[in-house]
């Protein structure tokens, strides 16, 4: 790098000499033109020297890091929607039961996953206390709104 610098002050010191004692009219205007093909050229040089081989790997990992970090993407907004899902099911379950009389105290929702990773309420474990008439109510409403029928319903009432 030190050599490339003292080249181009070199360089310029002799264009620029050149030009101050170059009388004035075409001839300083082509010495113009060529000093300053000669200062490019000595600017530019450094590019003959970059290994293009190099730039082919780094941009061959950037590439993978990127399909990396948009899979991981992929990964988290699915994770995210699944929890939103499950959380909104178990809100809506919990309001339900709150309407109907029942206290919950503990809610386990199960969630299955479709073929196209479409996630759907499988099952539920819900600790509860309240009357049994409210409980074989709020059983029947997640099997009607969230698909879940009762055999994998799993009850723990105290009345």
């Amino acid at each position: 790098m030190s050599e490339f610098i003292r080249q181009l002050i070199a360089s310029s010191f002799i264009v620029s000499t050149a030009l101050f004692f170059c009388p004035e009219g075409g001839v300083k205007r082509v010495m113009r033109i060529l000093g300053t093909g000669i200062l490019a050229t000595i600017i530019l040089s450094p590019l003959k020297t970059i290994d293009y081989n190099v730039l082919d790997s780094i941009e061959a990992r950037f590439s993978g890091a990127e399909a990396e970090i948009l899979n991981r993407a992929a990964e988290n907004e699915m994770t995210l929607k699944t929890l939103l899902f499950k959380q909104n099911c178990e809100d809506y379950i919990k309001r339900e039961a709150q309407q109907l009389g029942l206290h919950i105290s503990r809610l386990e929702l199960a969630l299955r996953a479709e073929e196209n990773d479409a996630m759907l309420p499988y099952s539920v474990l819900i600790y509860a206390s309240g009357a049994e008439e409210s409980a074989e109510r709020l059983c029947r409403i997640i099997q009607e709104q969230l698909g879940i029928p009762a055999e994998r319903q799993e009850w723990m009432l105290n009345e």
